[in-house]
């Protein structure tokens, strides 16, 4: 049986769980389960706030019971999709690993389910996150120091229509085009910024930087230069011209050709007035000049990691971004 008892009186039996010390500079396990309580420990563990443990003798869970370690391992395989590793860690956790580079998908519906339950608690990175080989992206916890294998099967079902629950989707390195509009700077009125901000996002994200065009503010040779791009490249990105001024021509030029517009207007600070649209299934990006001014984070960041894993952007996904978009 599991009993609590007097860390004194603990000498000489087996810790049913990893006890925590916190203090500055440090937090994690100073005493692990199933280690045996000597004279020496009592002190430690009392610094560290634990003046009563629990215990057991011989079995490791009571009956019909999963200890903590076995119950966030078996929800861990659960939730766990393609490229998903599993690390057990102490303080009876289970880490979720990526096993490849790219974009991280997270079932919200199921997340909310298992973390409004009280039982197991799943924080995982952003859905839309670009990951790497090794990546953190997630971890499983317990509430309770065990869980009855009936509860546990009936949370099991509540979630196994939302499978896969976490999953990585690979990185396909595409080759991004590259549109940069304005009539000032073809006719060298006016050097070109955005340009190199382009090109660097694409690099940091792993995709392929490929050719750079430029257009004047004009309907027809914005779209005949995306066509162009289009026939060799994965993907397109549009910059310049992308407000509602008499010379923003890029939202009209790039509504011509879509097969369908998901979004214009994207509810980001900075960086608002941008668009995500798709051809044949290729996306074209059209991007607010305003990246000349916030080049280290703006809707490059949002978009290029879905880009970069060939998947669809969801347009719930990106009204989504409202909420901690400022």
């Amino acid at each position: 049986m599991i009993r609590a008892v007097r860390v004194e009186d603990a000498v000489g039996l087996k810790l049913f769980h990893d006890y925590t010390c916190i203090q500055p500079g440090f937090k994690g396990a100073v005493k692990r389960r199933g280690e045996t309580i000597t004279a020496s420990d009592v002190d430690i563990l009392k610094k560290c706030g634990h003046y009563y443990v629990y215990v057991y003798d011989e079995t490791c869970s009571r009956p019909g019971y999963l200890h903590e370690v076995e119950a966030v391992e078996k929800f861990a395989q659960i939730v766990a999709g393609e490229n998903i590793s599993i690390e057990l860690s102490e303080e009876g956790k289970a880490l979720l690993i990526a096993e490849k580079n790219g974009l991280l998908l997270v079932s919200g519906v199921a997340l909310k389910e298992i973390n409004s339950t009280g039982v197991f608690v799943l924080v995982t990175r952003r859905t839309g996150s670009y990951v790497r080989r090794g990546d953190l992206v997630g971890i499983v916890d317990l509430v309770p120091l065990d869980i009855s294998v009936e509860i546990f099967e009936e949370l099991k079902k509540r979630i196994t229509d939302h499978r896969p629950i976490v999953r990585v989707v690979e990185h396909k390195y595409p080759r991004i085009g590259v549109v940069i509009t304005g009539t000032e700077i073809v006719e060298e009125v006016r050097k070109d910024l955005a340009g190199p901000i382009v090109l660097q996002k694409i690099s940091e994200y792993e995709c392929i930087p490929g050719r750079l065009e430029y257009a004047r503010d004009d309907v027809e040779e914005i779209s005949n230069k995306i066509l162009a791009l289009l026939l060799d490249h994965d993907a397109i990105i549009v910059t310049g011209g992308m407000s509602v001024d008499p010379t923003d021509k890029t939202p009209s030029a790039i509504a011509s050709i879509a097969d369908e517009v998901v979004i214009y207007g994207i509810p980001i600070k900075p960086t608002t007035m941008s668009m995500v649209a798709y051809r044949s299934n290729k996306a074209i990006i059209g991007v607010s000049s305003g990246i000349i001014h916030y080049p280290e984070e703006n809707i490059l960041d949002v978009v290029l990691p879905w880009i970069s894993s060939g998947v669809k952007i969801p347009r719930d996904f990106l009204i989504s971004l409202g909420e901690g978009g400022l």
